[in-house]
């Protein structure tokens, strides 16, 4: 005889929605604590590693760490002096013919977070004196670097610049939204677990909320012609 697809009785038309659900909660907190996790975590006074890179007269130095004394320490403001300018380089009051720009880039946490070129000399007499870098963290995890350029017009070449490190929490530089991505990531898991709970008790309303026909479990049973 004919057969037709029919639902087998006991099979909870929630099965699929309840499994997705349980699959996008654990990815979503899996996500979250793998973020967390990948990010190197400081104790307040932690060396943070910072590399240099330099250009000069159209050739561009490899990555190469910055002394020790001159890099930030988590959570500890500092002023520190690095030493910028090559050996052989000319200011242009003596000999216009050879100066020429200086410049270097910085990068944090092993290039997590990398600055372009900086001016360092522009050949026409100004000097960066100052580079402020502010290191935005959560916790125990730098999420942000930022950095402010202080040029000056000396007489002379500073003989170098002073690197100013700030450090800020993250929730008190953006509380707002700090506050909001809270809020939402809490209503998210908030709603997967109850839509979790009644889809176990065996609610379906809401197979409904997503939209689309559901579709359980199924099997073939005789069906007996007339």
């Amino acid at each position: 005889g004919r057969q037709n697809l029919r639902m087998a009785p006991g099979v909870s038309p929630s099965v699929p929605l309840r499994v997705a659900l349980r699959v996008v909660l654990a990815l979503a907190l899996g996500r979250g604590a793998g973020c967390a996790s990948s990010a190197p975590r400081f104790h307040t006074g932690d060396l943070l590693p910072v590399m240099k890179r330099s250009q000069f007269r159209g050739e561009r130095s490899e990555w190469r760490e910055v002394p020790h004394e001159a890099c930030p320490r988590f959570e500890r403001p500092s002023v520190v002096a690095l030493l910028a300018l090559p050996a052989d380089f000319i200011p242009p009051d003596e000999g216009v013919a050879g100066a020429t720009e200086y410049k270097m880039a910085f990068s944090f946490l092993n290039e997590q977070f990398q600055t372009p070129w900086i001016t360092i000399a522009d050949g026409r007499g100004q000097y960066l004196t100052q580079l402020v870098f502010t290191l935005e963290h959560a916790g125990d995890q730098v999420t942000d670097v930022s950095w402010e350029l202080v040029y000056d017009a000396p007489s002379k070449p500073p003989p170098s610049v002073h690197l100013e490190y700030q450090f800020v929490d993250a929730a008190e530089a953006d509380p707002r939204t700090a506050l909001t991505a809270m809020f939402a990531g809490s209503l998210l898991l908030a709603a997967l677990s109850v839509m979790i709970v009644a889809a176990d008790s065996g609610v379906d309303f809401g197979l409904q909320l997503l939209g689309g026909a559901t579709h359980g479990a199924q099997r073939r049973r005789p069906y007996d012609e007339a």
